[in-house]
């Protein structure tokens, strides 16, 4: 995934929209290194992505911790900056703070908004941190721009959910079960195409858990076949309890774990079979799961680092 040289990730999700859908809505977004410009002391950069991880909250996101392709952003852009002079010298600033919600795949920006902010200090810093106080994690500016900006992103997953899922029953028909579930997982709860998408994942995770289940299983049986002891049943048993109990070859997982108990005289219970007996439990942890594939394999994408030039785009 393209990213931008000056966006750096930080991630957040669970948006959420107004009204019945709104403790359903999930998507991911970047809280982003701010542009520092000349003159912007690092500290105030890293003050300002925290705010904005703060209005992010206050809006209803949570943190995700893998790169998204939605991003939040800024950069600042100096008016008047002057140092007074004296034994008491006081720096003055007047800043135009400008944030971002764009897409670093597609290279468009969704929303747009500045804000005036000034302050005085002893330094640099000083009078940075003080004109970014002014900016509140509740400011009503701030979190209607936001909110203006998760509603473009939903507006484009609605448009273009289709694409996602193409991609994901290609990767699927390819046994590129990871791959699929990244494209699926993004797509917000509260889109057009999310119900597909969910039980387009289910395939994709079953297909996956199957062959990881029968992959379990040959290791198991050849630990067992290469020393048929209480030592190769561990081995063994150490690559059964990984298998889900939903796996196609559970039943055969099963009954070579019974073998190995009346050859050792030693009993192997499942751990997974109790832990995950309750129906709603196993859902979960398969949602979860589906969650984590796909948090992994984001992370393990080559980043291409690239300079761009973001022109303001709509797509309505």
């Amino acid at each position: 995934m393209k990213i931008l040289n000056v966006f750096a990730a930080m991630l957040l999700g669970a948006v959420p929209m107004a009204g019945a859908a709104q403790d359903a809505c999930t998507i991911d977004i970047a809280v982003a290194n701010v542009s520092k410009g000349d003159v912007v002391p690092e500290a105030v950069n890293s003050k300002l992505e925290a705010k904005l991880a703060q209005a992010i909250s206050k809006a209803g996101f949570s943190s995700a911790p893998y790169d998204a392709r939605f991003f939040i952003a800024g950069r600042f852009d100096d008016a008047f900056n002057d140092i007074s002079g004296g034994t008491s010298q006081k720096v003055f600033v007047k800043t135009n703070l400008t944030l971002y919600i764009g897409d670093a795949e597609e290279q468009k920006i969704f929303a747009t908004e500045s804000f005036e902010l000034s302050g005085v200090g002893s330094s640099d810093q000083q009078a940075y941190t003080r004109a970014l106080g002014k900016l509140s994690a509740t400011n009503q500016q701030l979190l209607k721009f936001i909110t203006e900006g998760r509603q473009k992103i939903i507006d484009y997953y609605d448009a273009n959910y289709q694409t996602y899922i193409d991609k994901a029953r290609q990767a699927m028909s390819a046994r590129k079960f990871d791959e699929a579930l990244y494209y699926l997982a993004p797509i917000p709860d509260c889109c057009k195409g999310y119900a597909e998408a969910r039980d387009l994942s289910m395939q994709v995770w079953n297909d996956r858990m199957n062959l990881e289940a029968q992959q379990l299983l040959s290791q198991a049986k050849g630990e067992w076949a290469a020393d048929p002891t209480a030592t190769g049943a561990a081995k063994a048993y150490a690559h059964l309890s990984k298998i889900d109990p939903a796996a196609d070859c559970y039943a055969e997982a099963t009954a070579l774990g019974e073998s190995m108990s009346k050859t050792t005289q030693k009993q192997w219970e499942f751990e997974n079979v109790t832990k995950y007996k309750d129906a709603q439990a196993m859902e979960k942890r398969r949602i979860d799961a589906v969650k984590e594939i796909a948090v992994t394999y984001a992370k393990n994408q080559p980043k291409v680092i690239n300079r761009y030039t973001f022109i303001p785009y709509r797509y309505y």
